[in-house]
């Protein structure tokens, strides 16, 4: 009688510890309602190295999931989906190397299009103008194809905007710290990119 008493006690702890980790899976909510939390709470304490520690872990850790909630019909794509990715670009001073490894992992997989990508172009755009040292380490990590696939998403710039300033500044860099391979192929991707209708 005791051993049965103890074995049903034993099975109620399992299934009991087993709701509790489903019912702590589904209050976390999904990465959408993650990111926008973690958001909110860095635009209240943005000095606060926590939060934006939080904010770098919600944030999508490659395109697919990138797209997922930016891209057209994705959960923050409400307008506003560009100030979560401008908000990298505030995290660069403190965290310069876990941004900029976060945005090339997005941008190996990207292809212009209006909205978040488009904003996604423009900070990597800034950031590899700012930390080209780091930048140009991390793109060495790439295959020869993720790198060029980057480097042509970061060449279809607009030319009337900053950011095809911080595309010079890249490639001036680049051959200020003597990497003229790198450079020659932000150059070339440029070129190509002119010859190219926009559209």
């Amino acid at each position: 009688m005791f051993q049965r008493a103890i074995t049903i006690t034993f099975l109620l702890l399992v299934i009991n510890s087993a709701a509790m980790g489903a019912a702590r899976k589904s209050r976390a909510g999904s990465p959408g309602e993650e990111l926008k939390a973690a958001f909110t709470h860095l635009k209240a304490n943005p000095n606060d190295r926590a939060a934006q520690k939080r904010y770098l872990k919600a944030f999508p850790q490659d395109y697919r999931g990138f797209m997922a909630l930016f891209g057209s019909g994705g959960s923050l794509a409400d307008g506003y989906q560009c100030d979560y990715i401008f908000a990298l670009s505030a995290l660069q001073v403190h965290h310069s190397d876990q941004v900029g490894r976060l945005l090339v992992q997005l941008s190996k997989d990207a292809e212009y299009q209006a909205d978040a990508p488009s904003c996604l172009q423009h900070v990597l755009a800034n950031y590899g103008s700012r930390y080209t040292k780091s930048f140009a380490g991390f793109l060495h990590e790439l295959s020869p194809k993720e790198r060029d696939q980057l480097i042509t998403f970061l060449a279809d710039i607009d030319t009337k905007i900053t950011s095809n300033q911080d595309y010079r500044i890249i490639i001036r860099n680049l051959k200020q710290m003597n990497e003229p391979e790198l450079a020659k192929k932000f150059q070339q991707a440029q070129i190509d990119r002119s010859r190219q209708p926009r559209g």
